[in-house]
């Protein structure tokens, strides 16, 4: 779902009258008009008066592609006019000639509207409208708005503000000394659909909220620069960077600090902010935060005696994933290897993409069973004797998005290390095989243990996750930098600070991940199967 720009609060472009917003279609057409009005409104006319009079099939007949005997080809969807040059295009063909002639402006070829390249959409243009209109076709819809009634007109104006076509919210933020672990988090929330529709659709209303350094309406501002205002350079966070400091003194000063840990704090801090529960974890919480990122675990304890079992249930904002246990099998892994290589041969030999981890084999294991022992746990059903036990953790109620801490970073009295292992993760992540319900089928299934069973499960087995924003640490546990990517449509975006960078799904795909966010693919009314849902 594609959010509206954003209007900005601060400077409100106040329309004079009911046509003021439309003067020119476009900032693109202003510049064009005002270069060769003349002979641009005579092409449009022109063209206008081909789409009217001429046979269709010359409309959609088109020299770009020629069948073996070279005849033209002939289009059965709408061709592209160039309103510069003598030429007609398919939708293909019109991107490519903009990029090689720079032809900007093309005509429909079946209702005459007029397309914009740079904004990449159809633009309503007044004066252009009106010798559309003289062609004979229908009128479009905005034309009802000209001739609506005084007092509707005078309050559509009094509400209404151009908003440039490039706003999209694809800007970078500026490192402010050593603030990187900030930006990386904000850009991922900036990108989170759920977080935008909330702020764009005015969730918080800086205007109206009497909280000081509130970090929900420092947010509201970047929201509002980002999609409101033409510009691709950074933006300096300063009002976010001073609520952040006031929220938590442990993020005061110019150190670098931990983006898991700053993601913690930014998400407690807008529940505070957008709701009026104090308690962060709150099962009723109808704040943006919780309806995104809250969740429930189960814990599962089995006493090996008695095989009482109790069942608790504990909140979740995210999941933090072990890579130790990863890194050791690895290594015990290798070491078999090495002992099972034939002398003088290279048979067995561990190839580098082999230790690598996969995410999934991380989710495997923090949802498997764990052995504790007697001394970790008291059973009320042996008379609250200290028995062995045995522990599982499963998801009970997944959110919408899921983010994913990998435990990276180890500290030590003596000292702290990086875990460098690379882990590998989807784009697309099924999170049905670590729910409750698939835990509890696994346990009753005569194929105890056969993960590869829920993978291959029906499609009413499976909850699908896309992967929407990635943080990276880069370099070592005491002089890092982060960065992040985030995805925008189709299209992958790397944020370094200010810079913004188009990316791959490869580079994606091969960075040194440390948060993953994924995104629910579809949103149900009811409970999907073997899993329940956030309240709404």
């Amino acid at each position: 779902m594609l959010d509206s720009p954003k209007v900005t609060k601060s400077k409100p472009i106040m329309a004079t009258s009911p046509i003021a917003i439309v003067s020119y279609g476009c900032e693109h057409l202003q510049s064009l008009l005002k270069e060769n009005r003349k002979m641009t409104m005579q092409q449009y006319v022109l063209l206008v008066q081909t789409v009217n009079d001429r046979h269709s099939l010359l409309l959609h007949t088109y020299k770009e592609h020629v069948a073996a005997d070279g005849r033209p080809v002939s289009s059965l969807t709408p061709t592209y006019l160039c309103l510069q040059c003598p030429n007609v295009f398919t939708e293909e063909g019109r991107d490519k000639h903009w990029e090689s002639k720079s032809h900007g402006f093309s005509v429909e070829s079946r209702n005459g509207y007029l397309y914009c390249q740079n904004c990449e959409d159809f633009v309503y243009d007044p004066t252009l409208e009106t010798l559309r209109m003289r062609g004979g076709r229908k009128k479009r819809k905005l034309d009802d708005y000209l001739n609506s009634s005084g007092d509707d007109s005078r309050l559509m104006a009094a509400n209404s503000t151009f908003v440039p076509c490039r706003a999209n919210g694809l800007r970078g933020l500026y490192n402010m000394g050593q603030t990187c672990f900030m930006s990386v988090v904000l850009q991922s929330l900036l990108h989170n659909p759920f977080v935008k529709s909330f702020y764009l659709s005015e969730g918080h209303r800086a205007s109206e909220c009497e909280k000081e350094s509130c970090t929900s309406c420092a947010f509201d501002e970047i929201f509002t620069e980002f999609h409101s205002v033409e510009k691709t350079e950074g933006f300096g966070a300063v009002n976010m960077l001073i609520g952040s400091w006031m929220g938590a003194q442990a993020l005061a000063g110019y150190q670098q600090q931990d983006a898991h840990e700053y993601m913690q704090f930014i998400l407690n801090a807008l529940h505070s902010e957008n709701s009026n529960e104090s308690d962060a974890y709150s099962d009723d919480c109808p704040c943006i935060i919780h309806s995104t990122f809250y969740g429930k675990l189960q814990s599962t304890v089995t006493c090996n005696k008695c095989r009482n079992v109790t069942t608790a249930l504990d909140p979740m904002m995210d999941l933090s994933v072990d890579l130790r246990n990863q890194v050791e099998k690895k290594e015990r892994e290798q070491n078999k290897l090495k002992k099972d290589k034939p002398e003088g041969g290279k048979a067995g030999a561990k190839k580098k993409q082999d230790m690598d981890v996969d995410i999934r084999d991380c989710l495997e294991r923090f949802t498997s069973k764990e052995a504790l022992g007697a001394t970790e746990y008291t059973c009320q059903n042996c008379d609250a004797t200290q028995q062995k036990v045995t522990k599982q953790l499963s998801l009970q109620v997944l959110p919408p998005v899921l983010a994913i801490h990998l435990k990276r970073f180890e500290h030590s009295k003596s000292n702290s290390t990086k875990i460098e292992m690379r882990v590998n993760f989807p784009l697309q992540l099924d999170l049905f095989p670590y729910t409750s319900r698939a835990r509890a089928d696994q346990a009753n299934s005569p194929h105890k243990g056969a993960y590869s069973s829920l993978n291959t499960a029906g499609p009413s087995q499976k909850i699908m996750y896309e992967l929407s924003s990635v943080v990276v640490h880069q370099g070592d546990i005491n002089g890092g930098h982060y960065t992040s990517y985030s995805r925008e449509g189709m299209d992958w975006f790397m944020f370094d600070d200010s810079r913004v960078t188009l990316a791959t799904e490869a580079e994606v795909l091969n960075c040194q991940a440390y948060l993953l966010f994924y995104v629910v693919e579809k949103l149900e009314v009811g409970p999907a199967p073997g899993v329940s849902t956030p309240k709404e």
